[in-house]
């Protein structure tokens, strides 16, 4: 069966200022894939109402831009996202269809994978088409201490879930790419999941895993007169409280806000270590972090060495002082 094209899906909306990092990384994937075996990229956006993405996809090597547009697809369900693009996937069968390894990412793949009966590698950080017809996909496993090969055997097309972590950015030589708007007319009636409404998230409960700030406890912030500090300071930073395994055993912090290679692997943009020793296990779990910062009294603790700042001093002394200066600065204005 020959393929022309691989797929890929940027989380591009309308309102967005900007091209996000991780929407860049998928085209730049898209991109290497389809000169390797000689394929155009195609991008795809949906959405209630055509809004003209090609100025943020000219120059990432998109050939063409498939607008799917139907009121169902306001706001993003599975379901519905499934059944727009079906149709024209069965049709153009691309290679590969690439999506990021997200909230989005990990209930649409599976879904179509279904519906495709096609194959569907998740959480994949690199592709491997020096042999197009037995391409290899890796993603790393025991919090990236080893490496899983996926061998899909199949003439159809190929579902892949990028990490986020493991993309790059390049641009390319292309203009706007050519865009064709397609209204798949779905029935409401078919969609069985609807938007209701938007909650605001409680930052301090939202999974570790998915958290863009995490507030961490050891056992250095677990006694009864520092740990509602960490909840305040956790709050006024809009981050997720996790925890070490001690803490845990002390019933303060859930079971599943375990960090480290026996609990979550996680990747924040900024992670912050208050009273943590610094075990391999847990370290192991946070070294996709973008900014880690440590606090703890001992000078010689473990956790520094993985820390981008080390801050060797006593939490009561620390955490009072930050959360008072942290509601000064909002007061001021200085943040929001």
């Amino acid at each position: 069966m020959a393929h022309k094209t691989v797929w890929v899906l940027p989380e591009i909306n309308s309102g967005d200022e900007a091209v996000s990092k991780l929407s860049l990384g998928l085209l730049t994937a898209a991109t290497d894939v389809a000169e390797k075996i000689g394929a155009d990229v195609i991008a795809v956006s949906l959405g209630a109402e055509f809004f003209d993405a090609s100025r943020a996809l000219a120059g990432h090597g998109v050939k063409q831009h498939y607008f799917f547009k139907d009121p169902p697809l306001e706001h993003f369900s599975a379901g519905a996202y499934a059944a727009a693009l079906l149709t024209r996937l069965r049709g153009d069968c691309p290679r590969l269809f690439i999506i990021g390894d997200t909230a989005l990412g990990r209930e649409l793949a599976p879904c179509l994978a279904v519906l495709l009966d096609a194959p569907l590698v998740t959480g994949c950080a690199r592709i491997d088409f020096s042999d197009p017809a037995g391409p290899r996909f890796y993603r790393p496993v025991y919090a990236g201490q080893l490496w899983q090969e996926v061998p899909p055997e199949t003439a159809s097309t190929i579902l892949v879930t990028m990490d986020p972590a493991s993309l790059d950015i390049k641009s390319a030589t292309t203009g706007a790419p050519e865009t064709q708007i397609i209204e798949p007319a779905l029935s409401p009636e078919a969609i069985r999941v609807r938007h209701i409404e938007y909650l605001p998230a409680d930052f301090q409960k939202v999974d570790v895993a998915d958290a863009p700030v995490i507030i961490a406890a050891g056992m250095g912030a677990a006694p009864d007169d520092l740990f509602p500090l960490v909840e305040e300071l956790a709050a006024l930073l809009e981050g997720a409280i996790g925890a070490t395994r001690p803490v845990i055993d002390t019933g303060k912090v859930p079971r599943e806000r375990l960090i480290g290679q026996t609990g979550k692997v996680v990747g924040p943009d900024f992670y912050l270590a208050l009273g943590v020793a610094g075990a391999s296990h847990h370290v192991g779990g946070i070294q996709d972090s973008g900014k880690i910062v440590a606090v703890n009294r001992d000078p010689q603790a473990a956790i520094f060495k993985s820390s981008d700042i080390g801050i060797s001093a006593d939490l009561r002394d620390v955490l009072p002082d930050l959360i008072k200066r942290i509601k000064q600065a909002r007061e001021n204005g200085e943040i929001v």
